[in-house]
C-alpha cells in the first residue's frame, strides 16, 4: 500500500465578496446553468470593489486571452450545510455567474459525507462529461483513483481547501500558508500563557484539536506547528516534493526534539496516537473527545484547534467543565459563530481566510485551466486588488502566486479578533 503523502502548502490564503449560492438539501447536487455574464449579488462588498473586481478580471483575460464560457464544473466540498461551507458554495457559485460556467455542487452534511461518497461524485462528474472538478479531499487515499481516472479522461482537476495530492489532481488552490497558520496560533498561545504568568520553569499544557488522522490539510498545519515549536524537527519530505505523513507520525512518536526558545514556555502534546484531539466531523464527537482529554487532564491551559467544526465543540467542553478561567483556545473558526467566545476572552484569537473566496477562486482557477490559461508564476483574478479584509489586508493586484506551476495561492492568513470579526463576509 502506497504511503499517504500530501502536498506540502507554501502558500498564503484569501478573502470574499458574497453572493448566494444554489444547493439542495442532503446528498444530492445543485447545478445552475448560466447563459450571462451577470455579476453575482454582494451584500458585503462596495461599489468600489465591484469595479476592482472587474478591472482585475478583464486585466486577467486580456492577460491570457478569452476565457471559455459554458465550462461545466463540479465542486465537491468536505462538507455541505454548514456555515464555511455555505460561504465556499457562496463563492464557487458566483464566479460561475461571472464567467458563465455552469456549476454542480454534490456533497453530504456531517455525519453522512465520507471519501467513499466523495469518489462516487468523482465518478459521477465523469459521466456527466464534466469539463473540471473542483475537490476538498477528506481522504487523499480513497478517492486517488477517481481522481486519476477523471484526469486521464481529459477532465481539469482543481484541488481546494485539502489537497488531493500532487498525483491527483492539476493544480492547487492554497487557502492557506501553513506555517503562517502555524506561527499565528504558536505565537498567539506562548503569548496569553506568558501573560498569565507561564515559564520555561513552569510551562503551561497545551492540546491539538484535529478531525481525523488522515486529513491532508490538518496534517499539514500540524507538521508546521511542530517544526516551529521544536528547534531540531525536520518535515520528512517524499521525492515528489510533498510530506511523508507515515514517516511524520512515527518521528514523532520516537520522541526526543528541543522545544524552541520562544516556546519554551509551552508543553504542547504532538504524539498523533495518544495526545492530539481527533473530534470527527461532527459536533458531539468533538465534543466528547475534548471533554475527555479536558477530564483526564484538568490541569489543561490551552487548545489549538484546527478545524471549524470543533470550535463551538470545543467552547461548550471548557465551560461545562469550569474551566474558562483557566483553560483557552484558538484556531480555525468562521469568525462571525466564534464572536460570543472572543467577546468573553475564552476564545483568544480565530485564524482563518475568507471561505467565500476560497469557493471563488477554486472555480475561476478550473475555468482558466480548462481554457489553458495558467502559467508562469502569477495569476490575476476577478479577487485581485480588492479587500481581504475590509481596512486590513487586500489580494496583491499583480495577481495570486504560482508555486511550481501548479499551486496557486491565496493571499495571507487572516487573525480575527473582537475588534475585526465583523469584517469576515459571509
Amino acid at each position: 500500500m502506497r504511503k499517504c503523502r500530501k502536498m506540502v502548502a507554501l502558500g498564503l490564503i484569501l478573502s470574499m465578496v458574497l453572493s448566494t449560492a444554489a444547493c439542495s438539501s442532503g446528498g444530492g447536487s445543485a447545478e445552475s446553468k448560466n447563459t450571462e455574464a451577470a455579476a453575482p449579488a454582494e451584500t458585503t462588498a462596495e461599489a468600489a470593489k465591484d469595479t476592482a473586481a472587474g478591472e482585475s478580471s478583464q486585466a486577467a483575460e486580456n492577460a491570457g486571452g478569452e476565457l471559455k464560457t459554458g465550462v461545466k464544473v463540479t465542486l465537491i466540498p468536505k462538507i455541505r450545510q454548514e456555515a464555511f461551507w455555505n460561504a465556499v458554495e457562496a463563492g464557487a457559485q458566483a464566479a460561475a455567474d461571472k464567467l458563465e460556467a455552469k456549476l454542480t455542487i454534490q456533497g453530504d452534511p456531517s455525519g453522512s459525507n465520507t471519501a467513499a461518497k466523495q469518489a462516487t461524485y468523482v465518478e459521477a462528474a465523469m459521466e456527466k462529461g464534466q469539463d473540471a472538478i473542483c475537490f476538498a479531499a477528506l481522504d487523499s487515499n480513497t478517492t486517488d483513483a477517481a481522481l486519476q481516472a477523471a484526469m486521464k479522461a481529459g477532465v481539469k482537476v482543481v484541488g481546494f481547501d485539502s489537497d488531493p495530492g500532487v498525483e491527483a489532481r492539476d493544480y492547487f488552490v492554497n487557502q492557506a500558508d501553513p506555517e503562517g497558520i502555524a506561527i499565528a496560533g504558536l505565537d498567539d498561545i506562548a503569548k496569553q500563557m506568558t501573560d498569565k504568568g507561564f515559564t520555561a520553569d513552569k510551562k503551561a499544557l497545551v492540546y491539538l484539536v484535529s478531525t481525523n488522522p488522515t486529513t491532508p490539510n490538518q496534517n499539514t498545519w500540524i507538521e508546521y506547528i511542530k517544526k516551529n515549536y521544536f528547534s531540531d524537527y525536520e518535515i520528512p519530505m517524499g521525492a515528489d516534493g510533498a510530506i511523508d505523513f507515515d514517516k511524520a507520525k512515527e518521528q514523532t512518536k520516537k520522541g526526543g526534539f528541543t522545544v524552541a526558545e520562544k516556546y519554551a514556555n509551552l508543553d504542547i502534546k504532538v504524539n498523533p496516537d495518544s495526545e492530539i484531539i481527533y473530534g470527527g466531523d461532527d459536533y458531539q464527537t468533538s465534543k466528547t473527545q475534548v471533554g475527555n482529554t479536558l477530564a483526564a487532564n484538568p490541569d489543561t491551559n490551552a487548545l489549538f484547534v484546527l478545524t471549524t467544526n470543533a470550535i463551538s465543540a470545543t467552547y461548550e467542553a471548557i465551560t461545562e467543565k469550569g474551566m474558562e478561567k483557566t483553560c483557552i483556545f484558538n484556531g480555525i473558526a468562521v469568525p462571525t459563530d466564534a464572536k460570543s467566545y472572543l467577546e468573553e476572552g475564552v476564545m483568544s484569537e480565530v485564524i482563518l481566510w475568507q471561505a467565500y473566496d476560497l469557493g471563488y477562486l477554486a472555480v475561476e482557477s478550473a475555468v482558466r485551466a480548462v481554457s489553458g490559461d495558467i502559467s508562469g508564476d502569477r495569476m490575476v483574478s476577478a479577487l485581485s486588488g480588492t479587500d481581504q479584509v475590509a481596512g486590513v489586508s487586500t489580494y496583491p493586484a499583480e495577481g495570486h502566486k504560482i508555486v511550481n506551476g501548479k499551486e496557486i495561492i491565496l493571499g495571507d492568513p487572516a487573525v480575527f479578533v473582537t475588534d475585526t470579526v465583523d469584517k469576515f463576509k459571509n
